[in-house]
């Protein structure tokens, strides 16, 4: 307020309470408090003071000062100028009533000579109350922004944070208890539906206004684009930067350094490689080429690391032979050593058994044996033990014919069956004329369940056997025959592999991922080995994913795709220039421009395709932090705009229930 203001206020003062006075009549304070604000109005609202450029700043500064403390500008600088009135001998001595009517209405008077001014001001001390309340952790819609919060989190928080400031903005706008109670509801129910509206707005004004700038503006800045799209991905994902840079460091260790980031970021990753490989651009070749090399060598990774992981790099058959060598081998030691030591063989028992097989049952008559195929063989090797009653006794002589019979047990099933009491019989009595005969039958024996392991394993890889079974049963194994059991159990598996189709298009890992494999594999991998077995698998299906994303499905998106890069030069907008039908062809070009605008710039694409194929993880912990920096800058300048919307929308929403 200038001098000749004050000294004006303090002249109508003075001459009013003469008047009181006088009339010995008491005025109320209404009477009082209305001619007041009347007379103040009207001197203020007259006052060459409040126009121009100073009037401007004044009335910019105190729009400043309203939204910024919440309304309550109005009673600092009251409680200033009452202060002031009492400290400061120039300064009019008012009660803190009369100050504070001085001040709202000089307000007023300002709001009313320079309303863009004080519009201005109030603006700009909401994006200061805005900004404020964003980097000091206080602004629940920008704190939902910069999680990621999709837009009903966001107008949630936005509703919230505007009813608080809307409350605060109609209390300190009140007049009174009564009245800035009331003004403090209407300001919270008003600021809580405009908090509500506003991200849906901006949102619904950013994709109307997207399609006409963003072909432009991507055109002009496609680094900022592709960081914004490939920082837009990895949010989707649900990865961090350092998830996908750990996944990709695994991979190399796993020798799949093809594994790359579209592969790691998971369908939001696939999802954008399918459009670089169904758009026209100058990656979409390499990209394409890069993911069918890369399936053609599925089958072989597969077969190397089924054999690693099983610790098989030999076939079944190989194993099988490998250790029938060996059992020979150890056989023909021990078995040499333990004739040195023997006695006499006592055959009764395997003499016995053969009689047995051969007597006649008093019922059936012969048996079966005595007149079968068998029966000679039987009377043979009875001939062989014993002639003209003298038993042989012979250690090396028993031996070979028990060795002879094992033979023919080996080639026929039936003679094993029928002969296999005759067999043990002589294994028993060979071990009773001799001590190292028992350690080197018990070598043999062992040898042989590592060798019949083989063929366990190779059974338990069928899908007519089950888990529950084939697992208890390999525990239940020795070392040795748990490892011919893995080369059995595994053989198989990669043939699968080897003999499916070479097409990109096959999977060669899904029948690697089932629930009878699930329980399997652990159990029967490799000491040690299971984890990464089970991590190479999942990378080659996950591998797999994404060309078939990218790849795979119907070619009528590619042809699409591939007719609007073809037909860029358009004969029937060149025709209508040349017929002179100038509106027309405007009106061709202007539809082929809107199509243009409607999918992202091949540059763009460019640049995001380099990002998703990279596959070395220090160089993608780079690119992908670069996209994931740009959109948070991004959603940092959407957090200001919508909190800054909020605090100028609480403000109007507490002045709106104002007096």
């Amino acid at each position: 307020m200038t001098p000749e203001q004050q000294k004006a206020l303090a002249i109508a003062r003075a001459r009013r309470r003469r008047e009181a006075e006088a009339n010995n009549t008491p005025e109320s304070q209404q009477s009082i408090d209305g001619r007041q604000a009347l007379s103040e109005l009207t001197q203020s609202a007259s006052s060459p003071a409040y126009g121009g450029v100073t009037g401007a700043v004044d009335a910019y500064g105190r729009g400043i000062a309203n939204t910024a403390s919440f309304g309550f500008a109005d009673e600092v600088g009251a409680g200033a100028r009452w202060l002031g009135g009492k400290l400061l001998p120039w300064q009019s001595d008012v009660t803190y009533n009369e100050a504070l009517k001085e001040v709202r209405g000089e307000d007023k008077a300002v709001a009313a000579e320079n309303p863009g001014a004080n519009l201005a001001g109030n603006l700009t001390g909401a994006l200061w109350m805005g900004s404020r309340l964003m980097r000091g952790g206080l602004s629940p819609t920008a704190n939902a922004i910069n999680s990621g919060a999709g837009l009903g989190r966001v107008s949630l928080a936005s509703a919230g944070e505007g009813a608080v400031l809307g409350g605060l903005h109609g209390v300190g706008s009140g007049e009174g208890a009564e009245g800035r109670v009331k003004s403090g509801v209407t300001g919270l129910a008003t600021g809580l539906a405009l908090g509500a509206l506003t991200p849906a707005a901006v949102a619904g004004v950013s994709r109307v206004a997207s399609p006409f700038a963003a072909p432009l503006m991507a055109r002009v800045f496609p680094e900022r684009y592709a960081e914004r799209a490939i920082g837009e991905g990895v949010r989707r994902s649900g990865m961090t930067v350092d998830d996908i840079a750990a996944a990709l460091g695994r991979s190399q260790a796993d020798d799949q350094g093809m594994y790359a980031v579209a592969d790691a970021m998971g369908n939001s990753g696939q999802r954008m490689l399918s459009t670089v490989a169904r758009t026209p651009n100058n990656e979409r070749q390499a990209v394409v080429e890069t993911l069918q090399a890369r399936q053609a060598g599925q089958g072989d990774r597969l077969s190397n690391f089924l054999a690693h992981g099983f610790d098989a790099p030999d076939t079944a058959a190989q194993r099988a032979a490998l250790l029938t060598a060996q059992r020979t081998a150890t056989g023909n030691t021990n078995y040499t050593a333990a004739r040195e030591g023997a006695g006499a063989v006592n055959l009764n028992g395997a003499i016995d058994e053969i009689d047995n097989l051969l007597g006649r049952d008093p019922i059936l008559g012969d048996t079966a044996l005595s007149v079968g195929p068998l029966g000679p063989r039987l009377q043979a090797l009875r001939d062989q033990l014993q002639r003209d009653g003298e038993q042989l006794v012979d250690f090396d002589r028993v031996l070979n014919i028990k060795s002879d019979l094992f033979q023919q047990m080996q080639r026929n099933p039936q003679v094993a069956n029928d002969m296999r009491g005759v067999y043990n019989a002589l294994d028993q009595a060979l071990e009773n004329s001799s001590s190292g005969y028992r350690a080197a039958n018990d070598t043999f024996r062992q040898q042989s369940r590592a060798i019949d392991a083989v063929d366990a394993g190779r059974n338990a890889a069928s899908g007519r056997m089950r888990a529950d079974d084939t697992v208890p049963a390999f525990n239940r194994m020795s070392g040795e025959e748990q490892s011919g059991f893995r080369a059995g159990y595994v053989d198989p598996l990669i043939a699968r592999v080897e003999n499916a189709s070479m097409s990109p298009t096959t999977n060669k890992a899904r029948g690697l991922v089932t629930p009878k494999t699930g329980a399997e594999f652990p159990a029967f991998a490799g000491p040690g080995r299971a984890d990464q077995l089970a991590a190479r698998i999942m990378r080659e299906q996950r591998m797999f994913e994404t060309a078939n994303q990218a790849l795979g499905g119907s070619r009528t998106a590619d042809n699409l795709a591939d007719a609007a890069e073809m037909s860029k030069f358009d004969p029937g907008l060149m025709s209508k220039l040349f017929r002179g039908d100038v509106p027309g062809a405007i009106m061709e070009g202007g539809r082929r421009l809107l199509g243009e605008a409607q999918g992202m710039p091949p540059r763009v694409i460019e640049q995001v395709s380099q990002v998703l194929m990279e596959t070395r993880p220090e160089v993608a912990r780079q690119l992908l932090s670069g996209g994931l920096s740009r959109l948070s800058r991004a959603d940092q300048m959407r957090a200001r705009l919508i909190a800054s919307m909020i605090s100028s929308e609480a403000a109007g929403a507490g002045r709106f229930g104002a007096p």
